[in-house]
């Protein structure tokens, strides 16, 4: 099963697709790009938020739909922005362009820990665990005597 099933390409247009695409010859590049749109946001969203529960598998017909429709949308956002791409700079139609800018925006906002109803990792107690990490510029020092 894949996250995106075709159908969720009709809300955003699906004429598109077909105009970068040969539907028939190409399919393998849409998955690519689909892959890589969602490599691209889990980069953002690891380790804070659970993965395993926003990328849950497209439904079947007639089946609740358990994904995040926000995910979904922005997903397809960055799907359509990589197969424009190979088109080449001049050829994007800038609402790619703007869509695919605020689809990054968003996933930078969450990553700094802006509000959004996605899943958090939690422990098997179901506590959340936190993202803490403490640096500093100075070396560790063990002072014990």
């Amino acid at each position: 099963m894949a996250f995106l099933n075709a159908t969720d390409y009709d809300v955003q247009i699906r004429s598109e697709i077909n105009k970068i695409i040969d539907p028939s010859t190409e399919q393998t590049k849409l998955k690519r790009a689909e892959d890589m749109a969602i490599d691209q946001i889990k980069n953002y969203l690891a380790g804070r938020y659970n993965l395993d529960l926003i990328f849950v598998d497209a439904p079947a017909e007639g089946v609740t739909d358990q994904r995040d429709n926000f995910i979904v949308m922005i997903t397809i956002d960055i799907t359509l922005y990589h197969l424009w791409c190979k088109e080449g700079g001049n050829n994007i139609p800038q609402t790619r362009i703007d869509r695919y800018a605020d689809a990054l925006d968003w996933l930078k906002a969450v990553q700094k820990g802006a509000a959004t109803n996605l899943p958090l990792i939690t422990n098997d107690e179901g506590e959340i665990v936190g993202d803490l990490r403490i640096w500093s510029a100075h070396a560790f020092e063990d002072n014990r005597y």
